[in-house]
């Protein structure tokens, strides 16, 4: 039965020994299953399970309450008093391995050696275009707000603003596009000889200066691709093409497309026992913000979270903050604050 499954590997996650793919395994099964069901198990490894850190019985039963009803079964997150609506797909991940973390104790569990400060933690953004190549993937907010997740060693070129008829960029290399609907102005990906227009969508184009191929892969909507002679393809969601540029020949497949994205655009996204910040160095280099957290002790606190690498900053920060309901965030001047709510 899928819940003596669930039981077994919750188990064997308590005692340390799940295998990369029965972790995989897990989150699965917590996903699908019902909250109800969920909550009476989970419950039960807690009262059976001796953790050597151990929180007040109070606020870690608020806190399991919290992560199940507002994590595993809505799509809707409440942060600094306000509904937003997240990608379930990432709530239920996350939700996954940290609901199993509250159990053991290990969630805000501090290192023995850790000082405790109210000093502020600054991450600072690093100074650099989109134009010039990064040792790192990052996102960037184009100006008529579509974002692209930009892998490293990538660069594009676009203006100031969109003005006229259409939305053009330049891409070397590889970047993951969410295009925001403009049927009036096409948006225009050139690489090279080829060029990708759509109208509002989701994809991603591989175009390496050192590789003799241009693949695109769609993960929502629709795209035409086409070099100076014709049109080349029109596809839509999970269909690929890999275009020969030297033999001009164009081969047509299904793919997973969000298999394709999240391989290289999760890069350095899975935090396990990661410090909030850690993780905000990690988020300032990604998403070009400076963010401060409000104390020593807030930015030594573990957490445990996994992203596919898409997801906007504010989506992010959400989870975070509903990973430890004692955070909050606000954005100042281009600034995060991360703090505590009270």
């Amino acid at each position: 039965m899928k819940s003596d499954r669930l039981y077994y590997l919750m188990q064997r996650y308590f005692a340390q020994e799940c295998t990369a793919e029965e972790k995989e395994e897990l989150a699965l099964l917590i996903d699908k299953t019902r909250n109800e069901e969920l909550k009476s198990q989970l419950l039960d490894q807690w009262d059976n399970y001796e953790s050597k850190s151990i929180l007040p019985e109070n606020k870690t039963r608020r806190i399991l309450d919290s992560i199940l009803v507002s994590s595993v079964t809505e799509k809707t997150v409440y942060s600094k008093n306000k509904p937003r609506i997240l990608q379930f797909r990432t709530i239920a991940a996350v939700a996954a391995s940290v609901v199993i973390l509250f159990s053991l104790g290990l969630f805000f569990h501090k290192s023995d050696n850790q000082v405790v400060g109210t000093g502020k933690i600054f991450a600072k953004a690093p100074a650099i275009s989109p134009q010039q190549q990064a040792p790192f993937t990052r996102t960037i907010t184009l100006p008529d707000g579509s974002t692209v997740v930009l892998h490293a060693g990538s660069t594009i070129n676009y203006p100031s603003t969109f003005t006229g008829k259409t939305r053009e960029i330049a891409l070397v290399g590889e970047a993951y596009f969410d295009v925001k609907h403009n049927s009036k102005k096409p948006f225009i990906i050139h690489t090279g000889k080829v060029k990708t227009t759509v109208l509002g969508t989701a994809f991603d184009i591989k175009a390496w200066p050192d590789r003799k191929n241009i693949i695109v892969s769609v993960t929502r909507g629709k795209v035409r691709v086409e070099n100076d002679k014709k049109v080349l393809a029109v596809l839509t969601i999970n269909q690929q093409i890999n275009y020969d540029l030297q033999n001009t020949v164009a081969k047509h497949q299904r793919v997973n497309a969000e298999g394709i994205v999240s391989n290289w655009a999760k890069q350095d996204l899975n935090f396990d026992g990661a410090t909030f910040e850690s993780i905000a160095h990690v988020l300032s280099k990604r998403y070009g913000k400076n963010i401060s957290i409000g104390n020593v002790q807030l930015a030594k606190t573990q957490i445990v979270s996994s992203f596919v690498g898409t997801e906007s900053l504010e989506n992010i920060l959400d989870v975070l903050c509903t990973i430890n309901p004692d955070a909050q965030f606000v954005e100042k001047n281009n600034e995060i604050i991360i703090s505590n709510k009270n």
